[in-house]
């Protein structure tokens, strides 16, 4: 099992050693060559890169889990090429990721960024506190056009969240020319961005989605839009995103993920209109004992089947969702 760099999704010796049933996992951050070679069976955790490096160490694989439920850092032709069975875990943090993206809405919506920083540095009038346009009152949620980007398990979790809120709910997905739940409005891309106050993004990196908001994509949007992502940070070009945040064509943005993380750009990090959370949108206590349960158990029931089990039988689920991990 080899965990995350970043952040350690496994606690000491959680799995490591000779389990009752015979299996005997090691636990790692930075696998040798040594461990590598001798595993039958390999999970990977988030931002472990699953590359041809890593995959001609592996000679005795034959199966491999990505704890995740993006694939964007996996090689799939190299693993079609050494035959080894791949899976990734699917949905996991469905409702937390939801939760999380629209408290970040909610954040944006009562202005509460601003407010924090205003109190911080000694102030004490909400009119001070709308730079881009002083004295402008709050809208409410029943006024504000809430764009959800993707309309998976998540985008529609969010979707029905902030239904109850009243927002005016209007989604872009090309799976679905009508709301399958009935609580928002399907538009297209262009008229998404163009009538979003908010825009809250729940999509895969794919090589069509890398870079989605760029300048052009950016300019697009409702001048004074904010934006969120708890999807993937490849989506936004960061360049393109800062000077939108600063010529106003965006009023905020509040990202859980960003591109290159945890390389975060210190012009991003410090800019008085930029949130961010450290890709934590998925996690809770349930979510993440089902992440690492379900990877486990995937990998242990692929090496169990018999080799008549084709790859077609063990390949990513759920490409078109937009899951965090």
């Amino acid at each position: 099992m080899i965990d995350s760099l970043q952040v350690n999704y496994l606690e000491h010796n959680e799995f490591d050693g000779l389990h009752d049933d015979g299996c005997e996992i090691k636990v790692t951050c930075t696998p040798t060559p040594g461990q590598l070679a001798w595993a039958d069976g390999i999970v990977a955790f988030h931002s472990v890169r699953v590359d041809n490096a890593l995959l001609a160490q592996a000679s005795r694989c034959r199966a491999l889990v990505k704890a995740t439920t993006g694939v964007d850092d996996v090689d799939m032709a190299a693993l079609r090429a050494k035959g080894i069975r791949f899976a990734n875990v699917g949905q996991v943090g469905v409702e937390e990721v939801a939760e999380h993206s629209l408290a970040l809405v909610l954040l944006a919506q009562r202005r509460l960024l601003e407010y924090f920083r205003h109190t911080q540095m000694g102030g004490w009038c909400w009119r001070e506190c709308n730079t881009q346009a002083p004295g402008e009152l709050l809208k409410s949620c029943h006024e504000t056009v809430l764009g959800v980007l993707g309309y998976g398990a998540i985008g529609q979790a969010v979707a029905r969240r902030a239904a109850v809120f009243g927002y005016q709910v209007k989604f872009h997905d090309p799976a679905f020319a009508n709301c399958p739940n009935g609580v928002a409005q399907a538009c297209s891309f262009e008229a998404v961005l163009a009538q979003a106050d908010i825009l809250t993004l729940h999509l895969p990196l794919t090589p069509t989605t890398y870079h989605l908001f760029n300048e052009c994509n950016l300019a697009r949007l409702k001048p004074g839009a904010v934006l969120v992502n708890t999807s993937r940070g490849g989506l936004i070009d960061t360049d393109s995103l800062l000077s939108a945040l600063d010529s106003g064509q965006l009023r905020q943005a509040l990202l859980d993920v960003v591109e290159h993380e945890p390389a975060i750009p210190s012009a991003l990090r410090a800019h008085a209109r930029v949130a961010l959370t450290p890709h934590a949108a998925f996690c809770s206590q349930r979510s993440l004992s089902t992440l690492k349960a379900r990877a486990l158990k995937t990998l242990l029931t692929m090496l169990e089947k018999a080799p008549s089990v084709t790859d077609q039988e063990w390949w990513p689920q759920n490409q078109e969702g937009e899951a965090h991990v």
